[in-house]
């Protein structure tokens, strides 16, 4: 089940799906939505927050607040939706989407190295290969802490791109552990979601 909270899911296009946990979400997560978008002319992205994780439990701060601050980075930015689903695994969320946005759309997941590496390497049991899998949609892999380097079988289902290096070296752990030990953390997490940021972990303004 797909749930939208900000923004109107196209019908037809080239759509971007940015599945995060967004704890909290970063100035990394923006920059790949926005260079995805740009390098692969993508119609929409869509932040997509899964609400039932194979390998963590999503624990504080809950689902709600998470998608408020989705929803609040969808609004200033062009071409941007923000949702959540009930499936955890990419591929789960690709099927739960076709579902919702049917034949005309064509899908792309946005990721970083890091993540790409746990989708090709995660132990899918009886279910659909990572190879069967890259038959409904492309992976956009953003060079980030080192580049993606893509098996030649998958060369035309795995794009690989760039994203600024200080942008790509943000992440959701830095800016907890800098929030927690009062170290200045403003500059990992979009302006929009600063104070409600600041709230939710409880951390001091530096």
């Amino acid at each position: 089940m797909v749930r939208t909270v900000a923004g109107r899911l196209l019908e037809a296009g080239r759509i971007g799906l940015l599945p995060a946990v967004f704890n909290p979400p970063t100035i990394a997560h923006m920059a790949l939505a926005e260079q995805a978008q740009r390098s692969f002319k993508l119609d929409q992205v869509v932040y997509v927050l899964p609400e039932a994780l194979p390998h963590k439990r999503i624990e504080r701060p809950g689902i709600e607040v998470r998608l408020s601050w989705l929803a609040a980075l969808a609004a200033v930015q062009p071409c941007r939706a923000a949702a959540s689903c009930r499936a955890g695994l990419v591929i789960e969320i690709v099927r739960a989407f076709q579902k919702v946005l049917g034949n005309q759309c064509e899908l792309f997941v946005i990721a970083g190295r890091d993540a790409a590496e746990r989708y090709s390497s995660w132990d899918y049991g009886d279910g659909e290969s990572f190879a069967e899998q890259l038959q409904r949609y492309r992976l956009l892999v953003a060079s980030r802490n080192g580049g993606y380097r893509v098996p030649r079988e998958h060369a035309d289902r795995i794009l690989p791109f760039e994203i600024d290096g200080r942008s790509g070296a943000a992440s959701s752990t830095a800016a907890r552990e800098a929030i927690s030990a009062g170290r200045p953390w403003r500059h990992l997490v979009p302006t929009e979601i600063h104070s409600d940021v600041q709230a939710a972990y409880g951390g001091s303004n530096p």
